[in-house]
């Protein structure tokens, strides 16, 4: 399993609870749409929604596709104290308009926006774009249960 020195680990955010399917023809935003909703009841103790929804569209626009197709939509908030993430699986996928990639899965990371996380925010982001390859995002696209997608990442 590939891990990053100071304990940042996909297992301890990539849980089957955090894992969604999403079928048919979709935008790249209402697939961020539909990731953000399903993240909102993590952080709604701590974030407004209209702030979740407001600020996660405002990065979105700024974060990248990688070259795999993996697609990493993430913000940051002085409210949190930890990671929260959901994890999409986009079987028949989406065009991204700015890149013309083909994004099949992706990960919402939130993060913390305190000094002490700033370096472990970075290590996340690299461990997600060294993991999720295409022959990954391949095997990925062919499961239809969040335990099995999960499982399949733990094992990377």
């Amino acid at each position: 399993m590939i891990r990053q020195s100071d304990g940042v680990s996909l297992a301890a955010i990539i849980k089957p609870e955090n894992v969604i399917f999403l079928e048919g023809a979709l935008s790249k935003e209402e697939v961020v749409l539909r990731l953000t909703e399903k993240i909102f009841p993590q952080v709604s103790g701590l974030i407004s929604r209209k702030a979740l929804f407001d600020r996660v569209a405002e990065v979105e626009k700024l974060n990248p596709v990688l070259e795999s197709g993996f697609y990493i939509p993430h913000a940051k908030f002085p409210e949190l104290d930890e990671f929260h993430a959901v994890f999409g699986i986009v079987p028949e996928g989406f065009v991204d308009p700015a890149t013309g990639l083909k994004v099949r899965a992706l990960l919402l990371l939130l993060s913390p926006h305190k000094p002490p996380f700033f370096q472990r925010h970075l290590n996340m982001l690299s461990l997600l774009s060294q993991t999720f390859q295409a022959e990954l995002i391949d095997k990925l696209a062919g499961l239809k249960d969040p335990a099995a997608a999960a499982a399949l990442i733990r094992s990377v």
